[in-house]
C-alpha cells in the first residue's frame, strides 16, 4: 500500500470496511452497465437516423465507461497490492464530476418527459411508450450511479483521514524498500551516533582489586591474641 509523500514513507496500514466498500462498488457497476447499455441503444438509432448526439448522452457514456474501467483497475489493485484511499479518492472524484454533470443535464433536459405517464394516450404509440420507459430507467440508474459514486467518495475521505490520523511509518528492515535497512551501517544516524564511553584497546585490570592496604599473612589468630 504505497502512499504519497516522502521517499520511503508509507501510509499507516488501513482497510476499507468490506460491506460498504463492495456494496457501493456493486451499485456503481450495475448503474454503469445499465446506463451504458441504454446509451448504446440511443446513440445507435440517433446515428442511424442522422441525428446529433446530445451532450447528455456523451456525458453518460463517458461516466459509465470510465466507471467500469476504474472499478476493474481498482479491484485488481485492492486484491494484489492494497488500495490507497488517496488514489481511490482521486478516481472517485473524477467519476463524481462526470456523473454529476450527466445527471444534472438529464434532469434539466428531460424534466417534462419524466413527469409524464408512459401511456399510449400521452405518447401516441407503443414506440413512444417504450422510449418514455427507457428515459425513466435512465434517470433512475443515473441517479443511482451519481449517489453511489458520491457515497464511495465520502468513504474514501473517511478511510484516508483515519489512515492519516494513524501517522506515517517506514517499514523496518524491508529489503524491497527504496531506502536502506534500519540496521545498515551506512545509515547517517548510525554513523553520527556516539558511544557512551570511548572504547579502549587491550586488557585492563580493575582498579578495585588493589584497594587492600595489608596483604601479609598473620597466622590463624588475630594480632591481639598473638601478643597477649
Amino acid at each position: 500500500m504505497v502512499g504519497f509523500g516522502k521517499r520511503g514513507t508509507k501510509v499507516a496500514p488501513h482497510t476499507y470496511p468490506k460491506l460498504p466498500f463492495h456494496g457501493l462498488r456493486a451499485l456503481q457497476l450495475l448503474s454503469s452497465l445499465i446506463v451504458g447499455s441504454i446509451m448504446v441503444y440511443f446513440i445507435y438509432y440517433l446515428s442511424h437516423d442522422h441525428w446529433n448526439i446530445p451532450w447528455t448522452f456523451v456525458f453518460f457514456t463517458a461516466a459509465s465507461g470510465t466507471t467500469v474501467i476504474a472499478l476493474c483497475t481498482t479491484i485488481i489493485l485492492h486484491c494484489c497490492f492494497g488500495l490507497n484511499p488517496r488514489f481511490n479518492l482521486f478516481i472517485n472524484g473524477g467519476l463524481f464530476m462526470l456523473w454529476g454533470a450527466a445527471f444534472g443535464m438529464l434532469s434539466w433536459w428531460a424534466s417534462k418527459t419524466l413527469t409524464h405517464r408512459c401511456k399510449v394516450e400521452d405518447w401516441n404509440d407503443e414506440t413512444g411508450v417504450m422510449v418514455c420507459r427507457i428515459y425513466k430507467a435512465l434517470y433512475a440508474f443515473g441517479c443511482c450511479g451519481f449517489v453511489s459514486t458520491l457515497c464511495a467518495l465520502v468513504l474514501d475521505v473517511i478511510v484516508w483521514k483515519r489512515a492519516t490520523r494513524l501517522g506515517n511509518f517506514t517499514a523496518l528492515n524491508d529489503d524491497k524498500a527504496t531506502v536502506v535497512p534500519y540496521n545498515d551501517v551506512d545509515l547517517p544516524t548510525y554513523n553520527r551516533s556516539q558511544p557512551a564511553e570511548n572504547p579502549a584497546t587491550g586488557y585492563g585490570v580493575p582498579e578495585e582489586q588493589f584497594g587492600y592496604d595489608d596483604t601479609h599473612y598473620h597466622g590463624a589468630h588475630p594480632p591481639q591474641a598473638r601478643y597477649a
